[in-house]
């Protein structure tokens, strides 16, 4: 847990030359602790302000732009003051160097500002993640799913089975500690036909939680088929890089082997895997067996063949596209008799192969709006769901009370409101020093 009396400072924006930099002190002594240092500290707060640095002997470390926010109207919900300097190495060292020295203030741990707007309830937990998606988010998707949960999206659509399934339990207790004669009528017939309701959300919910983890995580994309048909080539053609040996000898790919690439806004991790064939090395047989392993996982599986033979030969595989390289060489238009044509040495059929993945992607997606983006919601609403389905089985009303109480024990983990130490050091680790 934080002390909440510590003053935490750290810099915001990445190290290394920049026009601006920003440094954040949070914490009962960040006024003061800048203040020490300043020639014009701003006198009121949300206001920002030209602001001079020096040193005790008036030596000027720099010209600033300063802003005081006063608790609980800042991001930490604590007094908190945010400094813009220039992005020099030298003015970012001498500044944290001087906080460093400092006996009321300590440089903030990973996450740590993060974490106190988390705990002085300016932010709910999945509001916590979105943040942490949100600097990573690499395509425009992820960005989209991530600025949805910040905005508390999927918080409220949650709260909102959270808030019904207390005011069930509210009447289940009623019905527990007043006879039949005090309640109104058809009580327990309402309390029924709520849970069917939510249990109908929830199920809606869970339903997308596969896709808002694929964009979250990167949709899967399995390039299959026979050793020396292309596969390593056209992965190292689309990642822009050798990420895949390439020789004209059989078998050389034989673990799987990943490219996260950003295709038209989406996530995409291609993973080229070792060449279908029989053979005799023990680790060559591994490699096989990984690569049909992985066909039953992703959501596309790029076949690459030989011969229009070949597609008898993969026909099994789900999610399948077949694909001829070496049209160079072998010639044929792009679209041909149940495959397609493209060559990884001059870039044929490339961009419109993409689109060929990209349309079968789409036809996954669900018209719903709102994603699951985590293992984690998606295991809290699944256990929720169980404990309201449960409930139907229980004729005794404590009994039926008590798969409530628990219902509602579990969504509330989705906002850190009961037994979440755990988790928020697991969440609050990913974080950069500054945020």
């Amino acid at each position: 847990m934080n002390n909440k009396n510590e003053t935490i400072f750290a810099l915001s924006t990445p190290p290394g030359k920049s026009a601006i930099a920003l440094i954040r002190i949070s914490g009962p002594h960040s006024y003061e602790s800048v203040r020490s240092i300043s020639t014009k500290m701003p006198l009121k707060s949300n206001i920002a302000t030209f602001n001079e640095l020096r040193l005790n002997k008036g030596e000027i470390i720099d010209q600033t732009i300063t802003t005081f926010y006063k608790a609980p109207k800042s991001f930490t919900g604590e007094d908190m003051v945010e400094i813009s300097i220039h992005g020099s190495g030298a003015v970012i060292k001498k500044i944290l160097e001087i906080f460093s020295k400092k006996d009321n203030i300590r440089l903030a741990k990973p996450g740590e500002f993060t974490r106190r707007a988390f705990e002085n309830n300016k932010l709910d937990l999945t509001q916590v993640e979105a943040i942490a998606d949100i600097v990573n988010a690499e395509t425009e998707m992820q960005r989209k799913q991530a600025i949805s949960h910040l905005s508390g999206n999927f918080f409220k659509s949650s709260k909102k089975i959270f808030e019904n399934l207390k005011n069930i339990l509210a009447n289940l207790e009623a019905a527990i500690d007043f006879s039949e004669e005090d309640l109104p009528k058809n009580l327990m017939s309402g309390i029924k036909e709520q849970i069917e309701n939510n249990i109908k959300k929830i199920e809606i919910m869970l339903g997308g939680s596969s896709i808002g983890i694929s964009i979250r995580d990167g949709f899967l994309v399995s390039i299959l088929g026979k050793p020396n048909t292309g596969k390593s080539s056209f992965i190292n053609n689309i990642s822009d890089r050798d990420v895949s040996i390439v020789t004209n000898q059989p078998g050389t790919t034989r673990d799987l082997i990943e490219s996260f690439i950003d295709v038209l806004g989406y996530p995409i991790k291609f993973v080229d895997t070792a060449g279908i064939r029989d053979s005799s090395n023990l680790v060559e047989k591994i490699g096989v067996k990984k690569a049909i392993s992985m066909s039953g996982e992703a959501d596309v599986n790029i076949i690459f063949i030989e011969n229009i033979n070949d597609i008898i030969t993969f026909k099994e595989i789900k999610n399948s596209i077949f694909v001829r390289s070496k049209q160079d060489i072998l010639g044929g238009d792009f679209q041909d008799r149940g495959f397609y044509n493209i060559s990884s040495k001059n870039n044929f059929g490339i961009k419109e192969l993409l689109f060929v993945i990209m349309d079968n992607i789409n036809k996954k997606i669900p018209n719903e709006k709102q994603y699951i983006s985590r293992e984690r919601h998606a295991e809290c609403l699944f256990l929720t769901l169980n404990h309201l389905k449960n409930s139907r089985k229980n004729k005794n009303v404590d009994l039926f009370a008590e798969d409530i109480r628990l219902a509602l024990k579990k969504i509330s983990n989705l906002f850190g409101n009961v037994d979440i130490e755990d988790i928020l050091d697991i969440i609050f680790s990913d974080f950069c020093i500054g945020k």
